[in-house]
């Protein structure tokens, strides 16, 4: 994030080369990549449009749906102007068009054969240097993370490795595992580089994994899923830009829910929903206010079910950059309108001003109460009572000497290690096993909260402690303890966390703090996985 002194703009990129709006012209080329190439894709696909809205309430964002256990789909990721809070914009990331992209629904056990063509025709001008920062004209590479799943890193998986130029295509090809939590995930851009500009542009979409629980929760509930993005402008308030330095100016700052300011949210009196709620911005730390008389509980977070842990919540929710959850909203019982705002919220660093986002309207024709939402049984293993292998410290710290906005700026690395900055031919380690349990202790030695994101496996954390915006949670709180896949460190603070590598093996496998500019200037490492050794 940017010091309090120096706008954004003077240091996180030089520019834009803006090359139209047209399409590339010619065939789709494959890739160049270090995996293998994918099977043929099967030609099967559910699309279904976003939900009509009736009386104005807010749609959903539009549905691609696995049929006969395979999601098969071909999306553009595309720089072509876009209308989305309201307006046309120019300059953005889309996936299949629209901001956010389309959600992807599967179930657990699914194939998902995704083709993701490159159209990007904008990029940085003069990308900063540093380990893994594609030289133009590689500016307008991409690639997909799928963010959150338990699913293979390596091949046609969730490859990190994977670099889609402008004209090329890639297919991801893997299997969702049966026994995958269900819930809300989401992929993305993560080229390292230009993660934060891709992201920024709303390069991302939805990924929905549902077992039998999901199902039954449906058929009595009404779920909605809600994209939280900031959409930055230029001054003429038409192009959009990935800079976040000028987040109190509510021109140029737009908080959005599914592409739209200020959506209208409607419930019936007394009527329990589930909302799915994403932070799919950049850097920005979300406070949500739960209004006067409604009710909230978390039954997930990101993706992950609360079982065995305590699903209540305070009178706020935080969703650091990164992070979903799933709430249980029951409205009061009176009809009326009121407003879901965010609060002020303060990283160490930046604050986040308060503003609303949403109107919510209670009316119609009160529904008989089924009751609270029921927690999905199929929770995580504990991992309190494992014995761990090894224990290792991971270290977030910054470079002063390093000017503001370039790389080595931000660094990750292992206690014991020289402070450095990530290098992807380089892991920081190679000896985890496959089957075993490790504890992490991240330990943050900045002045800002730090949310520390790792793929392929889920963390259980069992502690955070230190400094946390004046208030240091206890190990037992429930909106700490539990499974994640992002936990926030405070600043002088630290985070233990314990993790068992399942069913994969390989990588690089990334860890990263997920306020992007601080990944792309050099806070991320990796490691690898390996098979277990047998004796006979």
């Amino acid at each position: 994030m940017s010091s309090p002194t120096m706008p954004r703009r003077e240091f996180l990129a030089t520019g834009l080369a803006a090359a139209g709006s047209a399409l590339l012209s010619g065939s789709i080329l494959s890739c160049t990549t270090d995996s293998a190439t994918a099977p043929p894709p099967p030609t099967r696909t559910s699309t279904e449009p976003s939900a009509p809205a009736v009386d104005g309430d807010l749609a959903d964002p539009r549905v691609i749906r696995s049929v006969g256990g395979v999601l098969s789909a071909t999306i553009k990721i595309a720089s072509d102007p876009v209308r989305v809070a309201g307006a046309p914009r120019f300059a953005p990331i889309t996936y299949g068009n629209t901001i956010p992209g389309p959600t992807l629904r599967v179930n657990a056990g699914d194939t998902l054969d995704q083709t993701f063509a490159d159209k990007i025709m904008i990029g940085s001008d003069d990308p900063k240097p540093g380990y893994g920062r594609p030289p133009r004209p590689a500016s307008s590479a991409t690639n997909v993370h799928y963010h959150g799943t338990h699913v293979t890193p390596v091949g046609t998986g969730d490859n990190m490795l994977v670099k889609i130029h402008a004209g090329e295509s890639f297919t991801y090809h893997f299997q969702v595992p049966p026994t995958h939590p269900a819930g809300l995930f989401w992929y993305h851009p993560h080229v390292h580089g230009l993660v934060t500009e891709q992201l920024g542009r709303g390069g991302c979409g939805m990924l929905f994994i549902a077992n039998a629980h999901t199902d039954a929760v449906d058929a009595r509930y009404r779920r909605r899923i809600l994209v939280l993005q900031q959409l930055y402008l230029e001054p003429d308030l038409r192009t959009i830009t990935f800079d976040d330095a000028d987040r109190d100016d509510p021109l140029l700052a737009l908080t959005l829910i599914n592409g739209e300011l200020m959506p209208l949210l409607r419930m019936r009196p007394g009527e329990r929903q589930v909302w799915d709620l994403a932070n799919a911005s950049t850097s920005a730390f979300y406070q949500l206010r739960v209004p006067d008389g409604f009710q909230a509980r978390v039954l997930a977070y990101d993706g992950l079910p609360r079982t065995g842990y305590p699903g209540g919540t305070g009178p706020t929710i935080q969703l650091a950059p990164g992070k979903r959850v799933e709430l249980e909203v029951k409205a009061p019982v009176q009809p009326g309108t009121t407003v879901l705002s965010l609060d002020a919220y303060n990283q160490g660093v930046d604050t986040w001003p308060a503003k609303p986002i949403a109107t919510i309207a209670i009316g119609g024709t009160a529904v008989a109460d089924p009751g609270e939402v029921p927690l999905d049984p199929s929770g995580l293993p504990d991992l309190s009572g494992a014995a761990p292998v090894t224990n290792r410290t991971i270290i977030f710290d910054q470079d002063d000497s390093v000017p503001e906005g370039e790389f080595g700026r931000f660094r990750m690395y292992l206690q014991g290690h020289l402070p450095h900055s990530w290098n992807p031919a380089v892991p920081e380690w190679t000896d985890s096993i496959l089957g075993t349990v490790e504890q992490w202790t991240i330990l943050n030695l900045t002045a800002q909260e730090h949310p520390f994101h790792v793929h392929t496996n889920p963390i259980h954390v069992m502690t955070v402690a230190g400094p946390y915006n004046g208030v240091t949670p206890s190990p037992s709180s429930p909106l700490v303890t539990g499974y994640h896949d992002t936990v926030v460190v405070p600043p002088g603070g630290y985070a233990t966390v314990r993790t068992r590598f399942a069913d994969f093996t390989g990588g690089p496998i990334l860890m990263h703090c997920h306020i992007l500019d601080h990944e792309d200037m050099g806070m991320m490492t990796s490691f690898f996985i390996q098979p277990a050794t047998t004796t006979t």
